[in-house]
């Protein structure tokens, strides 16, 4: 273990550290959050420039151009990620940056069934929150600028990955070398760490694209995420801070047709879609289309090496649930390394770094399984699927114990 006195030593123009987290995104700047007093020495790289503080600029609207001055790629924050993000000292300080939302509405457009919680469902005062990635990256950056044993590199991009014996040799695009105990791969669902460990993953196209932007509505959201299940994908209405904004997702075949509308006819197509739940749609932000892939690790992790958030599984956005899976791996993670220094293991062990796989990956494959069953249940145009469908969300709705219980586990408890 490197002298807990120092972040990190160089020898001959090589860096040494205890952990090397590839990925300075949401998962990878928790989990360097959360091994605060490890006495591990930290190093984290990424490809992209250095988080900037988020100034929030007034929503403007000519015509059916929206000028939001939000971010589209937004997410859907548990309540048990937004603890530990508060724990971690990295939770938006600003109140207006996050939109806490009480209820939660979900109706199937092609049917007669609709299901709604609210937070008395878990004797909290909200559900969870909608915030924007770029927040939540800006804050946990700026929290980990005060750690002591952490170094941040940003504009770092990784070129290459050799197991040593003891570890890891990265070498940087930029020519130089870091030697770690243990490699993290914290670099999203195209990671290059897995790849260049040469970890294999089950994966599938579920022949859709997402599209994302900002909407304005004529009604207030009065703090409810909604979605309804349309014939060509689910689409979502997540409350922002603004009462009158919306962050959109449409899942479809293909976005092409949605991107080449104009603002107004997208509009309209908008409230159709959404049964004009909030009235009008009177403005439209730019919108952004990905692709949606189903991706799961084979294995998170190898003697000095683990995976954590997308680079070791990726799941349909339908429920939000990505980021609060990647916040979970991180402190499970963190919290199997923050006891190798009472017992003086290496951070590479793989004893220990199984432990922390076991503790997430029945979790994550359970939520990967329900939001597969939940996308092909409500993708089938079947009659008698779809009478089945109406037949079992009235009957969730209606049974308070039942739907109490899937209120607490979507708010991560």
């Amino acid at each position: 273990m490197v002298d807990p006195d120092m972040a990190s030593k160089s020898m001959a123009g090589t860096t040494e550290v205890d952990v090397l987290i590839v990925g300075g995104g949401l998962a990878g700047l928790t989990l360097a959050n959360a091994l605060r007093g490890s006495r591990l020495a930290v190093l984290v790289i990424d490809s992209q420039p250095i988080p900037q503080p988020v100034v929030t600029a007034v929503a403007e609207c000519q015509g059916y151009a929206l000028a939001s001055g939000r971010s589209p790629r937004v997410s859907a924050i548990n309540l048990a990620s937004e603890a530990l993000l508060q724990r971690l000292g990295a939770w938006p300080a600003d109140p207006g940056s996050s939109c806490a939302f009480t209820g939660m509405r979900v109706w199937d457009g092609r049917g007669t069934a609709a299901i709604e919680f609210n937070s008395d469902l878990t004797s909290t005062d909200h559900l969870g929150s909608i915030v924007e990635n770029q927040v939540l990256t800006a804050s946990l950056y700026q929290q980990a600028l005060t750690l002591e044993d952490t170094q941040l590199r940003f504009d770092s991009s990784l070129a290459s990955v050799v197991a040593d014996g003891t570890g890891y040799r990265v070498q940087l695009q930029d020519g130089s070398e870091i030697r770690c105990q243990l490699l993290v791969g914290a670099d999203g669902g195209a990671s290059q760490v897995r790849e260049l460990a040469q970890i294999k993953t089950l994966e599938w196209s579920y022949q859709q694209e997402a599209l994302v932007t900002t909407i304005k509505t004529e009604l207030p959201h009065q703090g409810i995420a909604r979605q309804c299940f349309t014939a060509t994908g689910p689409l979502a209405f997540l409350p922002l801070p603004n009462p009158q904004l919306c962050s959109v997702v449409w899942s479809a075949a293909s976005t092409e047709a949605l991107l080449a509308l104009d603002d107004q006819a997208l509009c309209q197509l908008l409230a159709r879609a959404s049964e004009s739940v909030l009235g009008k749609v009177s403005g439209v932000d730019r919108r952004f289309s990905f692709p949606l892939r189903q991706r799961h690790a084979l294995r998170y992790v190898k003697g000095g090496l683990a995976l954590i958030g997308d680079a070791a599984h990726t799941i349909h956005p339908l429920a939000g649930q990505g980021a609060n899976l990647g916040f979970a791996d991180a402190h499970a993670l963190a919290l199997v390394l923050q006891q190798c220094r009472f017992n003086e293991t290496s951070p590479g062990d793989l004893a220990v770094l199984q432990r922390y796989e076991s503790s997430r990956r029945a979790a994550n494959l359970l939520m990967t399984a329900t939001m597969e069953g939940l996308k092909r249940i409500f993708d089938s145009g079947d009659p008698t699927v779809s009478w089945v469908r109406n037949l079992g969300v009235s009957m969730l709705d209606s049974r308070g114990t039942l739907k109490a219980m899937v209120a607490r586990l979507a708010a991560g408890n």
